[in-house]
């Protein structure tokens, strides 16, 4: 259904081998017309303002191709690890190229950052659709798109995401006179696109780096970030005598054992995931201002935190745990900016590496 005519750092260009009738928010949008092609183009992360229409007829025009039967993606990620799934279900042929770009995501609810990414999405199915079907299936595209994000991808300090401030994009579908009304979740195209757009994101938030999860998950900018804290916390009982390198790189290589176990990055998206939906005020029983004052009455933070840190190192890591948390309101704003459950969770994984490494030090 689909052939790349050309695949580079610079661009990625599809050939639809046939016109295709389009609704697209890309650079610019197309609602309702015909295109045969696609492309993702690559620009510089601090592009500044251009005229989208001219520059999307220069890219066309550079590539050989007609304007007016293209559909231009802008994005800075990194063109060469795009998505492309392909699914059939019954005589349903789908087929999703995407470019992902997440490292700063918008938060529900809250303003927008001026650093910007992109997720661009473009599903193909060579079934015919009316013009309404064409908009049920944008609808269903944009709905799998921002729960998979929600579930997987980056999440904000205490809300969830569905995305970037500047997400695009496009479905197409056969070219006729009539077609289907209907692309739900239920329908036989909504089950192909589903399970292809599943794929696709759950293949490429799978292949990330132990780092970015823990960006993604926890917010920090990675295990640097974890890091600092850690050894900020360590000075405050460091062992005597011992090289302040050795020590950073005894304490980097037990975060690094830690979170090669399942079990714990199980653990961390879990608890990350329920901050997110006590934030959005849809639990029965627990105010939204319970959550947020860490009302007595709301213990389950210490329960997580408990439990992971004997998890990691039993009596000796429920111990540190408990000294950390006592001193984070006042001593370690790194933590006490984070809402209830997230900082127990970080005082835990902390304490927990500490702890560890006390035990292998003192013993000697």
């Amino acid at each position: 259904m689909t052939r790349i005519m050309r695949s580079d750092e610079e661009y990625l260009v599809i050939d639809l081998l046939r016109d295709m009738l389009v609704i697209s928010t890309a650079a610019c949008p197309k609602i309702y017309e015909d295109i045969r092609y696609v492309v993702f183009k690559k620009v510089p992360r601090d592009l500044g303002y251009v005229d989208l229409k001219q520059y999307c007829r220069e890219i066309s025009r550079g590539l050989g191709l007609d304007h007016d039967e293209t559909i231009i993606f802008l994005t800075a990620a990194d063109i060469t690890r795009y998505i492309y799934e392909k699914e059939i279900y019954k005589d349903i042929k789908a087929e999703i190229y995407a470019t992902i770009g997440i490292e700063h995501i918008s938060c529900i609810g809250e303003e927008e950052s001026h650093r910007i990414n992109t997720i661009n999405i473009f599903v193909a199915i060579n079934k015919t659709l009316s013009r309404v079907g064409l908009a049920d299936l944008f609808r269903l595209v944009s709905e799998v798109k921002g729960l998979l994000i929600s579930l997987g991808g980056p999440l904000c300090i205490n809300k969830p995401s569905i995305g970037t401030a500047s997400d695009a994009t496009a479905v197409a579908s056969a070219r006729d006179r009539s077609g289907e009304d209907f692309a739900g979740p239920a329908t036989d195209v909504g089950i192909a696109v589903s399970r292809v757009m599943l794929r696709g994101f759950s293949k490429y938030l799978r292949d990330i780096s132990l780092d970015k999860y823990v960006r993604y998950t926890i917010g920090l900018n990675g295990l640097e970030d974890l890091l600092r804290i850690t050894l900020k916390i360590y000075d405050k009982a460091p062992i005597p005598g011992l090289d302040r390198d050795l020590v950073e790189r005894e304490l980097r290589e037990e975060y690094m054992r830690m979170l090669k176990d399942p079990n714990i990055l199980v653990f961390i998206r879990g608890v990350r995931l329920l901050e997110a939906y006590l934030s959005l005020n849809m639990m029965p029983i627990i105010s939204l201002d319970e959550y947020v004052r860490d009302s007595p009455g709301l213990v389950v933070d210490e329960l997580l935190g408990k439990s992971l840190a004997e998890y990691i190192n039993g009596f000796k890591g429920l111990l540190t745990y408990y000294w950390i948390d006592r001193m984070k309101r006042e001593e370690l704003p790194e933590l006490s900016r984070y809402p209830p459950l997230t900082d127990d969770l970080l005082a835990s994984l902390i304490g927990s590496v500490l702890s560890r490494f006390y035990d292998k030090y003192t013993r000697k």
